[in-house]
């Protein structure tokens, strides 16, 4: 689906529980930036969550796994997460609060201004599965 077509806060739970249901990750979460001066980036639609502490995350442009998708344009996965501390560039918030051992974040990049309008981004609790660069294409897939 393309994202300009998403005006519906609706159709963006639909893709999470598409995702979270068909391809079995643990976490499935959409954040997507505001409109509203200073536009932050906020996990609105999530599956799978455990608590309801990712209302509370503001993203960071550069900080974090979905901070760097946010900055770069580009997917970002990494198979542990447990490594990183809150002092470090790569600390994510997301992961931390939802137990998450491994991610794969995509950006949603909006076709007419070319311009990143949020992240989607997937994730196991256990190590027992490995992401890819074919996870993050089949992640893409979906939007």
């Amino acid at each position: 689906m393309n994202p300009e077509q998403l005006d519906n806060p609706s159709d963006y739970q639909l893709i999470v529980n598409q995702i979270y249901q068909n391809e079995k990750f643990d976490f499935v979460g959409i954040a997507l930036q505001s409109a509203q001066s200073p536009h932050p980036i906020k996990w609105s639609f999530v599956a799978g969550n455990t608590n309801e502490k990712f209302r509370k995350i503001v993203l960071r442009s550069g900080i974090g796994i979905a901070g760097l998708v946010v900055r770069t344009g580009k997917p970002f996965w990494d198979n542990d997460l447990n490594h990183y501390e809150y002092s470090d560039e790569m600390y994510t918030p997301i992961a931390k609060s939802e137990l998450l051992q491994s991610a794969v974040a995509v950006p949603i990049i909006s076709p007419l201004t070319k311009l990143v309008r949020g992240v989607l981004l997937a994730g196991y609790r256990s190590n027992n599965n490995q992401l890819s660069e074919q996870t993050a294409l089949t992640l893409s897939q979906y939007l």
